[in-house]
């Protein structure tokens, strides 16, 4: 098997319906590829939505069950522990193919780059500021990789499946959010190239399993921001972090309440800055155990 595509369901089954139409359309052999879902809810949305596609009819196509919400990464490395391909491609439910022979391409150049870590293409969103690679880490830290590209999307990964055995996946500490931060680290670590291919794309809706931004929202983001810190950066580096964002967070809340009338969707930025402040008050109160994702 050349390829294994590994996805999450989290009621997203209508934006997967749209993503298999678009894999039923590439000419790579369904003998080359499989695909598995873990379905991370505990209905029949998924097993229906594929059934009244015949999908199962038109690709190589698996489900596995969790009995539980077990969170993003989690989820994908029960999906590589039966997954057969060379590859694996970790892939957002929310995305759309844009290019007739993506697949069969990105296979191409995986073959030519047979010493990569982490292979992205472009990601197309109307998502404002949307990236697909970035330059530093969590908080503007580079963690010793300088004006290099440190991390990128996990909407789209390519990535050997030994390369992802021998890290044991993606980290089981993050429930959801800073888990491809962490993997693209742990794969520079070793020594491998993070690649993104200008000529293939895809479109990312972006936001499919949790579309509203609120306080619940901010909270899971900025915990797995913060366990990133706890886990990569220096002792010394965390501790001066935690009242420097407890500052920060002061300032925001205290500026978007006193000019709320000139500035848009300022109740959600409220929102958002006060989810720090929590945050950094629960850790100063309780430590850092609790950042820790125990399903």
């Amino acid at each position: 098997m050349k390829l294994s595509i590994l996805m999450v369901n989290y009621n997203t089954e209508a934006f997967i319906a749209d993503f298999l139409h678009d894999l039923v359309q590439q000419p790579l052999s369904t003998q080359d590829y499989e695909i598995i879902i873990t379905n991370n809810v505990q209905n029949n949305a998924l097993a229906e939505m594929i059934q009244a596609n015949q999908f199962e009819q038109k690709l190589n196509i698996q489900i596995i069950q969790s009995n539980q919400n077990i969170g993003f990464g989690r989820a994908m490395n029960l999906a590589a522990q039966i997954a057969t391909g060379k590859h694996f491609l970790i892939a957002n439910p929310d995305l759309r193919i844009q290019q007739s022979h993506f697949l069969q391409e990105l296979l191409t150049q995986a073959e030519h780059q047979q010493h990569y870590g982490l292979i992205s293409t472009q990601i197309l969103s109307d998502k404002a500021g949307y990236k697909t690679e970035y330059l530093s880490y969590e908080f503007n830290q580079d963690l010793g990789y300088p004006n290099q590209v440190c991390w990128i999307s996990g909407a789209l990964l390519l990535i050997r499946s030994e390369i992802f055995q021998q890290l044991a996946g993606f980290d089981p500490d993050f429930f959801m959010y800073c888990e491809d931060e962490d993997l693209s680290y742990r794969v520079k670590q070793l020594n491998l190239p993070l690649i993104t291919l200008s000529e293939l794309q895809v479109y990312h809706y972006g936001g499919a399993s949790e579309p509203n931004q609120s306080y619940d929202f901010y909270y899971r983001w900025y915990r797995s921001r913060l366990l990133f810190a706890y886990k990569h950066f220096s002792q010394d580096t965390f501790e001066k972090l935690l009242p420097q964002l407890q500052k920060q967070s002061s300032r925001k809340i205290k500026k978007y309440q006193l000019f709320k009338i000139f500035y848009l969707n300022n109740q959600a930025k409220i929102v958002k800055w006060q989810v720090m402040q929590d945050i950094i008050e629960k850790i100063q109160k309780q430590g850092t155990n609790w950042l820790y994702f125990k399903p």
